[in-house]
C-alpha cells in the first residue's frame, strides 16, 4: 500500500469559499470564483462569525477572506489543508503583515485579480496532486514564474 494517493481521473475542482462583506467588491469577486475554470464556489459568507460553521459544513480547499473582516477576529479559520488569501483595497503593508502573521498564504489587492486566479489554480495544481492539499510552499505559488 502506497503512502502516496492515487492520482485522479479527473480532475479536482478546488473547492473556495468566499469570506467578504456585501457590496460591489463581493459581487466582482463572487462573478470571477464562479467563472474561473477548476474552480467551485462552494459557498458565500458576509460575517466572519460563521466562519468556523461554514468552513466545516463546506469543506472548502481555499478560503479567499477580505481584510476588513480580520479587523475584529484574532485568529484566522484554518485547518488540514485549508489555504486562507487575504484580498483587501489598502496597499498599506500592515495588513500584508497580519495576515501572515495569523497563518494566511499571501495578501493580494482585490484590484489583481490575475494574482487571485494564479494562487488559486496553484492551490487547484496541489489539490490535484494530493487530495486536500497541504499548505502551498513559495515554490508552489512562484515556480512557474522562472
Amino acid at each position: 500500500m502506497s503512502a502516496l494517493p492515487v492520482p485522479s481521473a479527473t480532475p479536482a475542482r478546488t473547492r473556495i469559499l468566499l469570506a467578504d462583506a456585501p457590496g460591489f467588491s463581493r459581487d466582482a469577486l463572487t462573478d470571477l470564483l464562479a467563472g474561473t475554470a477548476g474552480v467551485e464556489l462552494v459557498g458565500v459568507v458576509g460575517d466572519p462569525r460563521n466562519l468556523r460553521a461554514a468552513i466545516a459544513r463546506l469543506a472548502p480547499h481555499a478560503l479567499v477572506i477580505d481584510d476588513r473582516l480580520l479587523q475584529d477576529l484574532d485568529w484566522l479559520p484554518g485547518g488540514p489543508g485549508l489555504h486562507v488569501i487575504v484580498v483587501g483595497v489598502d496597499d498599506d503593508p500592515g495588513y500584508a503583515v497580519r495576515a501572515t502573521r495569523l497563518g494566511a498564504v499571501t495578501w493580494l489587492p482585490k484590484e489583481r485579480a490575475d494574482l487571485l486566479v494564479e494562487t488559486l489554480v496553484a492551490i487547484g495544481d496541489v489539490v490535484g496532486k494530493y487530495g486536500r492539499a497541504p499548505r502551498l510552499t513559495a515554490d508552489d505559488v512562484c515556480g512557474s514564474r522562472a
